[in-house]
């Protein structure tokens, strides 16, 4: 059993990783209610620790999703209509998982509550966005005041089928997001640039489906439908170039939400049972950061770091073990972007 539910984990934050003053919307705990067998303490035990884990991971993904500044590197607009820049980076947040090789079962059910260990891990995502010039502004003196640029994102996920793994996406691969930047004011000799945001990122909805041969013979399966993550954005931002180099940061605050609905079954020589649970969470976080940027001809490189911090905890029935959902973590970014 508990051979069995190492890899039962292990496919699950699998599952997950593919898919990060505050208010939150506050959960109760999830505990799943098998049918009656011999083994149903296994899998409601296995069904809440599941539940559990997602509520810790999750905002993590979220948080790696969302990242810093909408615009990698820098607070000034595109300069007018017909001006376009392409935008790739990748995020990381230097998150908790779980331990899996710590993780056990119980025949006896998830009562009582355990401690679930925890390791420091990177929680990566990649992102891209295009940025188009919608409007080049005021002019006032030597700068430029209200112009506005369109944001949109891509998100891809590929699909796999296999005999006992499969991960689709029945909505389609490709998930676009959509927002917006307003330049308060345009880098220009002794002012810097001023803008605020707002941009919504969200992957494809996903589908999981896992089976592995349990101890008893018969088939074991995990199952993840509607697996959605959404993270809203709103940013502060301000840059200023010295040469070559783009000194910048920002602060603003990060909505994820994000939900499931995932089943378990176990089949041992003693009985069958199965146990599914559907999850939707909310979590609003505040977010600084600074930026580097180094600016050549069309190219530009640029890295950030920041920290998220805040958000109400989500009940979860089980603890976890150095770390809390919402301790502050740091994240940072590295990419580039072609502007033209």
């Amino acid at each position: 059993m508990t051979v069995r539910f190492r890899r039962f984990a292990a496919v699950t934050l699998g599952a997950l990783c593919v898919a990060a003053p505050s208010a939150a919307r506050a959960q109760q705990p999830v505990v799943c209610n098998a049918t009656t067998s011999p083994v149903a303490g296994f899998v409601n035990d296995a069904c809440t620790q599941a539940a559990d884990i997602f509520s810790f991971v999750m905002p993590q993904f979220g948080q790696a999703l969302a990242g810093g500044g909408a615009v990698l590197g820098t607070a000034n607009t595109l300069g007018g209509f017909g001006k376009f820049s392409f935008n790739v980076r990748v995020n990381a947040v230097r998150g908790r998982v779980p331990t899996v090789d710590d993780l056990r079962i119980r025949a006896t059910g998830p009562s009582p509550a355990q401690a679930i260990a925890t390791e420091e891990a990177p929680v990566p995502a990649p992102v891209v966005d295009v940025g188009v010039g919608l409007f080049n502004g005021v002019g006032i003196g030597r700068t430029r005041f209200l112009s506005l640029d369109g944001l949109v994102n891509v998100a891809y996920l590929p699909e796999t089928d296999l005999e006992d793994f499969a991960f689709t996406t029945p909505s389609g691969r490709l998930a676009l997001g959509f927002g917006g930047r307003l330049g308060i004011t345009r880098d220009a000799h002794l002012l810097p640039a001023i803008s605020v945001s707002f941009i919504r990122r969200e992957l494809p909805t996903a589908d999981v489906r896992a089976s592995f041969q349990g101890n008893g013979g018969g088939q074991d399966s995990l199952s993840l439908t509607g697996l959605k993550v959404r993270t809203d954005a709103i940013r502060l931002s301000i840059s200023k170039k010295f040469g070559f180099l783009e000194l910048g940061g920002g602060a603003g605050r990060n909505r994820y939400d994000s939900r499931v609905v995932a089943g378990v079954r176990v089949d041992e020589l003693v009985g069958t049972a199965s146990a599914s649970f559907s999850r939707a969470q909310v979590i609003e976080q505040d977010v600084v950061y600074g930026s580097l940027a180094f600016n050549f001809p069309l190219l530009k490189l640029a890295v950030e770091v920041g920290q998220a911090s805040g958000g109400d905890r989500i009940a979860t029935f089980n603890s976890f073990v150095d770390g809390g959902q919402n301790d502050a973590r740091l994240f940072g970014s590295a990419g580039l972007r072609i502007s033209f």
